[in-house]
């Protein structure tokens, strides 16, 4: 991935795709991406920002290959006078979105038709593991990042994050007592910064930090706030199509539109001439979030049982 790119996450797993995927895209995929290898297990990097292992390089090939036809569909359709053919993320009846999406820029992902979202009153633990670190500075460079991200998403949303200091200095990178980790790794600048959905599997549960972080001209805390927002379940905002042709080209399915488009978004990179470095939360940003996870729960008296 090129130097500006500065986020990561995993497609959901679902059902391999084997014995119809296909083949030569994925054998085009396995050839030309760059690889990542994470604790002995090997990932591609697609669209110069996502780990995939070769089960989603297969799920990832063949939706590529449903939405360019669903393109070429649209492309004949309006060359001969038909209208227009859009792509639709359905939700399914009682979604807390409801049936208007009109006025719906974050984008959430969308998993059997109901969207994905952290269960109520989880609390998003986490630990920053010192000894992945190279030296005691970086590392308390990403504890004080962290906090200051997690706690701009708090007062955006209802969710709630904690970090378990007392597993940093856990001797495993897979610590019990943690929904996820913050680590270190060189992956020789393939991405900046690296994280993961809420319906990925639990040994992909972890955020991943790239020497260039510390080095990068964005803003380092936005860094996080875009990364957490991977978590929370938003995806790229600059995958819409109102967004600039030389924004990076992803797979677009599986997704529903929160709110309208928002070249602002925390969650849009800096391509086409807009985006911001600061990576800071948005208004809409601040909407599309509430509209899955409520108000932030400091808007609220809250009232204990006894």
């Amino acid at each position: 991935m090129e130097s500006s790119s500065y986020a990561s996450l995993a497609l959901s797993s679902e059902p391999s795709l084997k014995d119809n995927a296909p083949k030569i895209l994925f054998d085009r995929l396995v050839e030309e991406l760059p690889k990542v290898t994470i604790e002995d297990e090997t990932f591609y990097v697609a669209e110069g920002d996502t780990l995939l292992d070769e089960d989603q390089l297969l799920l990832y090939a063949g939706q590529r290959e449903a939405v360019e036809r669903v393109r070429q569909a649209a492309d004949l359709a309006a060359k001969g006078g038909l209208g227009t053919v859009s792509l639709v993320a359905t939700v399914s009846p009682g979604s807390p979105l409801g049936s208007d999406l009109t006025s719906a820029g974050l984008l959430g992902i969308v998993q059997g038709g109901k969207i994905v979202r952290w269960a109520p009153n989880t609390v998003l633990t986490y630990c920053v593991l010192k000894n992945t670190y190279p030296d005691e500075e970086k590392y308390q460079t990403v504890v004080a990042n962290m906090k200051s991200a997690t706690e701009d998403w708090e007062r955006t949303c209802g969710v709630n994050f904690e970090h378990k200091s007392e597993l940093d200095n856990s001797p495993t990178t897979s610590p019990l007592g943690v929904i996820f980790t913050v680590r270190y790794i060189d992956a020789l600048g393939e991405f900046i910064a690296a994280a993961f959905f809420p319906n990925d599997p639990i040994n992909r549960r972890r955020v991943l930090i790239d020497p260039s972080y510390f080095t990068t001209t964005f803003n380092q805390v936005g860094v996080l706030r875009h990364e957490l927002g991977h978590v929370l379940g938003f995806r790229h905002e600059h995958i819409r199509s109102g967004a600039p042709a030389d924004c990076p080209d992803e797979d677009t399915g599986r997704i529903i539109d929160l709110t309208k488009y928002d070249p602002r978004s925390v969650m849009h990179y800096f391509c086409g001439g807009i985006g911001s470095q600061e990576l800071a939360i948005s208004d809409l940003d601040r909407e599309g979030s509430q509209r899955v996870y409520g108000p932030p729960l400091s808007d609220f008296m809250l009232i204990g049982a006894n």
